[in-house]
């Protein structure tokens, strides 16, 4: 079966947001590119620049990451002592997920159902209709290139971007 996970990619900075260098992205060798992704992957091959060389990735595999989070100096409470400048995709996760909570949570209250798996919903709907900060600056170097660039759209560095949690609010609040 198909993995039924939201990937999420690392940020940094503002004025402006570029991935975070240790953001995770590429294409799946072990998991075919699903239909909803088609446009996005498409748009994202015919306008990247410097691609890492074809033999090092799967063109046809499943996208990844789908969105990004601030993944930099976060505060982290482990074996009893804060932890400070704490970076990595394991701090962009959980403040995707709590943002996601929240919109949740406004669903609810106003009477509609939690929004379930997201991912045909992000590249339909939400990633093409500007509820993600557009992430398009920098690289994740790895297995000696300079990695993918993140550029307009979605990436394979920071996906769709990050979440605008005013405008992703809005449009989640407006679907049945």
């Amino acid at each position: 079966g198909r993995p039924w996970v939201t990937a999420v990619g690392g940020t940094e900075g503002s004025n402006p947001e570029r991935c975070a260098s240790f953001s995770s992205g590429g294409f799946s060798n072990y998991w075919g590119r699903p239909s909803y992704q088609d446009e996005a992957v498409s748009s994202y091959m015919k306008t990247a620049k410097n691609l890492p060389e074809q033999s090092r990735f799967n063109a046809s595999g499943n996208g990844f990451p789908d969105v990004a989070a601030q993944g930099v100096n976060f505060a982290v409470r482990a074996g009893g002592f804060w932890q400070q400048g704490v970076a990595g995709t394991s701090c962009s996760s959980p403040t995707f997920t709590g943002i996601l909570s929240l919109v949740n949570e406004e669903r609810l209250k106003a009477g509609k159902s939690s929004l379930g798996y997201l991912n045909p919903m992000i590249y339909k709907t939400l990633g093409p209709n500007g509820v993600f900060n557009d992430i398009t600056d920098g690289s994740n170097p790895g297995c000696g290139t300079e990695g993918f660039y993140a550029g307009p759209g979605w990436d394979p560095v920071t996906g769709w971007g990050t979440p605008d949690f005013q405008k992703m609010k809005s449009a989640v609040l407006s679907l049945p």
